[in-house]
């Protein structure tokens, strides 16, 4: 009996760590294909080129939100919930029918109102400037191709199609630098649009291949039980979008408030700080909506299969994700004038207290989906809204009265919050209580987090290094330790060497 449930729960920490693993990799793989273009893309078109490319895709991305109503989130959850109760496949059938007619309605709505608001979108995109009507006109066409192809890795994701998915990923970003690097260096600024269009065409067209091989393409164009049938994930995905766009607002607001009372370099500090910390969460975090928040679905209403799948995806989160917040935060003096540049060292102090909210982050991040896979959507914007508002006063606050620093205790200080503040709803909504290991991995991690940084704060020079990897090394085998107990990897991969 013993041993039968070792392996049950063995099996729970090896597929997250199984999924973690591929899609923490395509992500770093992704990333690093990213800068490499970025770079290209920069010599190819120049900073203005960059600069109206960035503006297109701007206003495309708010279009694209908007008419999207949040489905391409939502529809993971209804689709998850019909495969694992299906017994006869109509079930699902029924689900991925309303979510491809519902995707593909949204697409044409958003690709008319783009096509009627182009010169809209030019005046305002442009200070005033009406020449890019017609290019975004043109660009119309990519919010229709992003909302199907949208609907598509919803359908992956909650038939559980992981690997096609991560593998649709890779190959998306590979079609993107190989369509832009030979169209720019042909066209140069008047290949953005050809561009943007033709990548959205091929994501589009890539995601459709890796769906479609396993559940043929089916609309219905003009059905009004489909319709109907599909306004429970509309009211899902519009809270969702909701907390989306208010999230994009206070990140707005700080960073004007930064710009109006500090400087833009300050701005600048700010921004790259959050940016460099998110890098490290997305190795971690990327596979938690992927393959965690389908899973969650299909059991929501199993309280004891619903706590112990929040349980073991947090205690492994807060097991991969602590050394590389230690690993980050002491490499940090090389990391910033690697990727950036010498000057930006005033932001080394900020982004290290960012990194370090990443630990709460893992401990929040399982327990926020609860109220999502349980369709009670007014929760997750109620969680939301009162997060950003209280990241939004303590980055305002922390900057007024102790500049960067005090803005990035501010943002661990919202971590904080965020995670008590899911504690209580959770608790008292859903009836979740975290087990003794999930505070075991957080106070043992939590420690050593801390002392990192209470050691980096006033060492220097060979004390500051030798601590450093110390310390890397301590989270390290701890971490490898609790990992190997319960999936035993480590042998395997011994074993694997050996041979």
């Amino acid at each position: 009996m013993k041993e039968r449930k070792q392996k049950e729960s063995g099996s729970g920490y090896d597929r997250i760590i199984k999924y973690t693993g591929i899609f923490g990799g395509v992500q770093m793989l992704s990333n690093l294909i990213t800068l490499v273009k970025g770079k290209l893309v920069a010599w190819l078109i120049g900073p203005a080129g960059m600069g109206i490319a960035n503006v297109f895709n701007r206003a495309l991305d708010l279009v694209g939100k908007t008419t999207d109503l949040g489905i391409s989130f939502s529809a993971v959850k209804t689709i998850a919930e019909s495969k694992e109760s299906d017994t006869d496949s109509t079930r699902l059938s029924d689900s991925l029918l309303v979510v491809r007619s519902w995707s593909l309605w949204l697409g044409i709505i958003g690709t008319i109102a783009t096509f009627f608001l182009a010169p809209l979108f030019s005046r305002w995109s442009f200070d005033g400037d009406y020449s890019y009507t017609l290019s975004f006109r043109l660009l119309s066409l990519v919010v229709g191709f992003t909302a199907v192809a949208n609907g598509e890795r919803a359908l992956m994701k909650g038939t559980h199609l992981l690997k096609q998915l991560a593998s649709n990923q890779m190959w998306i970003v590979l079609a993107t630098l190989i369509v832009a690097i030979p169209l720019y260096a042909w066209l140069g600024l008047q290949g953005i649009v050809p561009v943007i269009v033709l990548t959205a065409f091929c994501s589009m067209l890539l995601t459709c291949f890796y769906s479609c091989r396993i559940y043929p393409y089916k609309v219905k164009f003009f059905s009004p039980k489909i319709f109907h049938d599909g306004t429970y994930i509309v009211r899902l995905g519009i809270n969702y979008t909701i907390a989306g766009f208010f999230g994009s607002g206070v990140l707005f607001l700080v960073s004007a408030y930064l710009m109006d009372h500090g400087s833009a370099e300050d701005v600048g500090y700010y921004s790259n700080a959050v940016v460099l910390a998110s890098y490290v969460g997305m190795l971690v975090f990327s596979a938690v909506e992927t393959d965690f928040f389908p899973r969650l679905s299909a059991v929501n209403n199993d309280r004891e299969k619903s706590s112990k799948l929040v349980d073991e995806q947090t205690e492994v989160l807060m097991l991969l994700v602590a050394p590389l917040i230690v690993g980050f935060i002491v490499f940090l003096p090389i990391i910033i004038p690697l990727l950036l540049r010498r000057d930006f060292m005033p932001m080394l102090e900020m982004t290290q207290w960012a990194a370090m909210s990443l630990f709460f982050t893992a401990l929040t991040r399982p327990m926020s989906f609860m109220s999502l896979s349980k369709g009670d959507s007014f929760t997750y914007l109620l969680q939301e809204l009162f997060y950003d508002l209280f990241m939004a006063a303590a980055v305002v606050l922390g900057y007024q009265y102790g500049g960067l620093r005090l803005a990035g205790i501010g943002l661990f200080a919202s971590s904080v919050f965020d995670w008590l503040l899911n504690m209580l709803i959770t608790r008292v909504r859903y009836g979740y209580k975290a087990q003794g290991r999930v505070y075991l991995f957080a106070l043992l991690h939590g420690a050593l987090i801390a002392g990192t940084m209470c050691f980096l704060s006033v060492l220097r020079g060979w004390g500051y290094w030798t601590i450093g990897i110390v310390m890397i090394l301590v989270t390290g085998s701890i971490s490898l330790y609790y990992l190997n107990k319960e999936t035993n990897y480590l042998q395997l991969f011994i074993q694997k060497w050996k041979k």
